[in-house]
């Protein structure tokens, strides 16, 4: 797909992680854009996904979802991550996502967030309100959903997430094989039944660090 491109609503993916992968140590990682890992004999190829855990220095990864680009035997690059300006890297792991499930019945998505609140910075000289950009807003998804009688596997695995607070890694996969990565936290699954029609629902899902984009 190329760039401004348009999304058309059909023959989209979306999947939510359902079983990871033994904990990468990661040793280091750049100031550039994009960011690549050092972790020896990590084993991953390219366009696997997962998420940093336990990050000291470079705590902007912490939680943060990512589809892996180019992979060497002992580094990987983080595919739509630019470190440039982020603290030196410490410490930290890279948990693989192996497994994923379907969540066949989802109708709609929907990305907001990521407002910067106003810092209100007026002086007694100002004749207009002065103002600056303080700390972003978490950037949320919300997910329309075809509601079920008994929630499949995907569902489960959500539900179970939203009941114990747990996050979730997301991958949106666009008919033109474009991929959106995130990892957040889901609300529980609402339904809304109304007499003579097909039941809906909606999952929010509130995002750790960022949504992430990569090519086919």
């Amino acid at each position: 797909m190329a760039q401004g491109d348009l999304i058309i609503g059909r023959g989209v993916r979306v999947e939510v992680s359902k079983t990871e992968g033994a904990a990468k140590t990661v040793s280091a990682v750049t100031l550039a854009d994009p960011g690549v890992a050092t972790s020896t004999s990590h084993g991953l190829s390219e366009g696997s996904v997962g998420y940093f855990s336990s990050v000291t220095g470079m705590v902007n990864l912490e939680g943060q979802a990512v589809r892996l680009g180019t992979v060497a035997t002992n580094t990987f690059e983080l595919e739509d991550i630019d470190t440039t300006n982020y603290p030196a890297f410490t410490a930290g792991n890279f948990i693989p996502i192996t497994a994923w499930s379907t969540l066949a019945k989802s109708t709609s998505i929907s990305e907001g967030g990521g407002e910067a609140e106003k810092l209100n910075v007026t002086t007694l000289l100002d004749n207009i309100r002065q103002e600056r950009n303080g700390l972003l807003a978490a950037q949320t998804v919300q997910i329309g959903l075809l509601a079920e009688s008994l929630a499949s596997e995907a569902l489960q695995l959500i539900r179970r997430a939203a009941r114990d607070s747990d996050l979730l890694v997301f991958r949106i996969t666009w008919a033109t094989g474009d991929v959106a990565i995130f990892r957040g936290e889901p609300s529980m699954p609402g339904r809304d039944v109304q007499q003579g029609q097909a039941g809906t629902g909606t999952i929010s899902v509130t995002v750790k660090g960022f949504i992430t984009e990569g090519a086919a």
